[in-house]
């Protein structure tokens, strides 16, 4: 089989306009008045990358209360005018940003950017608010600590970026979150809600001169002064374990090595060699010899999580604890197979057509387009990515799989980290205590190539 991209009637890449605003707002746009809703995606560069060592959490505390009462609205106040006119409006923190979404009725539109406005600029940051959601956080650190998942993230991070903000938990621990102050949430915006570090992108029914009318009402007053980007680091701890015990079952597994960089030009090879070791198909090798010839797992898969500062080849199972060792094994056994002998042409088509079809379905919605166009922009690429990815995908041959399968996969050395009681999985076992780490990583423009903001 080969797989053929015709060229789009109109490709989407044409369809995206650039207007910028009096105040200097730019923004990625594409105008459909198909319906009458706009839904815009927004992001601000820094997230967890920039708290301070000591207060990990601030990035994901600020983004939480950017929504509890802005400028004269009390938390009641500000999302009742948000309901009043259904508009939806919601924060959240990546590995290297802090993003929001705004949906709204085309109607409401000045009124949806002037709350908008009013969260970015002028947040209350209440004290009975941060008491709350700082209870929040805390609630949820602990209810991580029996989470196998959460638990092998933690390790697993911890030991691969030591040393590197990618280390420290985003949403904290019990002891950073207590150290948390309103200035320091104060100093946080004012340093990472600013202009330069700004990229919004909107899709929907408003035409570029209206677009730029409220682009000003809600960013223009903000500082302008840029942060500095993310430190560059790559995944450590290669043929390291860490087994944390926890009285479990089962063993959940994450092992991991340094990826290929989203700007390198075997970048689109290597999503092709992943997507064939352990996407998200059932054709994957690795499904097929952990899952289906042995019965080691009810799922494995592996992922490229592509961040600012790194791209981390990384892959997870979870199997019974008397057979933690086995399933290990037969993972790196095919790891150093595939790079050591490469793919069949038959695997290389199967696996671009799986990647081709997929990421057509992220685009299916104006939400969806949006946070793909917002994605582009924070990554630093050109609106051409979203047609020229398919046809990088689909050039790619067996020759350029194996090249990049060596290089992605190299000697085969993993970083492994397990929560659980595994039977023969030697190596640093580690307490787990409430202010045990841990990370997210991923931001995301492609598809199946990174994990979003679920991350490590």
């Amino acid at each position: 089989m080969t797989i053929h991209v015709a060229p789009p009637a109109t490709a989407i890449a044409d369809r995206v306009l650039h207007p910028r605003s009096p105040g200097g707002i730019e923004a990625w746009l594409i105008e459909d008045h198909t319906l009458p809703i706009l839904s815009a995606q927004f992001g601000f560069r820094g997230g967890p990358v920039l708290d301070p060592a000591d207060r990990a959490g601030t990035a994901q505390m600020l983004a939480d209360l950017l929504s509890e009462g802005a400028g004269p609205l009390e938390g009641g106040a500000f999302r009742r005018a948000l309901g009043d006119q259904a508009i939806r409006l919601s924060f959240s923190i990546w590995s290297d940003s802090l993003r929001g979404e705004l949906k709204t009725l085309s109607r409401n539109v000045e009124r949806a950017f002037e709350l908008l406005g009013l969260a970015v600029q002028a947040p209350l940051l209440a004290p009975d608010d941060m008491a709350r959601i700082r209870g929040a956080m805390a609630s949820e650190v602990r209810a991580g600590l029996g989470r196998p998942d959460v638990t092998v993230g933690r390790a697993f991070a911890a030991r691969g970026f030591s040393g590197h903000p990618y280390a420290r938990p985003a949403s904290g621990d019990l002891a950073s979150l207590e150290c948390i102050e309103r200035a320091d949430l104060v100093a946080l915006q004012a340093r990472m809600l600013a202009r330069g570090n700004l990229r919004v992108a909107v899709v929907g029914a408003i035409g570029p001169e209206a677009l730029c009318a409220v682009l000003d009402r809600a960013f223009a007053a903000l500082p302008a002064e840029a942060v500095e980007p993310t430190p560059a680091t790559t995944l450590g701890g290669l043929g390291q374990r860490v087994v944390t015990r926890l009285g479990l079952p089962q063993s959940t597994i994450r092992f991991g090595r340094p990826g290929i960089a989203r700007t390198d030009p075997d970048f689109a090879a290597a999503m092709v060699v992943n997507q064939c070791l352990g996407g998200g198909d059932l054709s994957s090798r690795l499904f097929r010899e952990v899952r289906e010839k042995r019965g080691l797992c009810y799922s494995v898969r592996s992922m490229l999580q592509v961040a600012d500062g790194a791209c981390t080849f990384v892959g997870t199972t979870a199997t019974s604890n008397d057979r933690a060792a086995e399933a290990l094994g037969v993972i790196e056994d095919e790891i150093r197979r595939l790079s050591r002998e490469g793919l069949a042409a038959e695997e290389v088509d199967r696996a671009k057509g799986y990647l081709l079809g997929s990421y057509k379905l992220r685009l299916d919605t104006s939400s969806a387009l949006a946070a793909v166009l917002l994605g582009l922009q924070l990554d630093g690429r050109e609106p051409s990515w979203l047609d020229e990815r398919n046809r990088q995908i689909a050039v790619v041959t067996p020759a350029d799989a194996a090249r990049a399968a060596e290089r992605l996969l190299g000697d085969g050395q993993l970083l492994v980290a397990a929560a659980g009681d595994p039977a023969g999985l030697l190596g640093e076992d580690r307490a787990i205590g409430p202010n045990a780490h841990t990370a997210r990583l991923g931001t995301d423009s492609g598809a199946n190539e990174t994990t979003g903001r679920g991350g490590i």
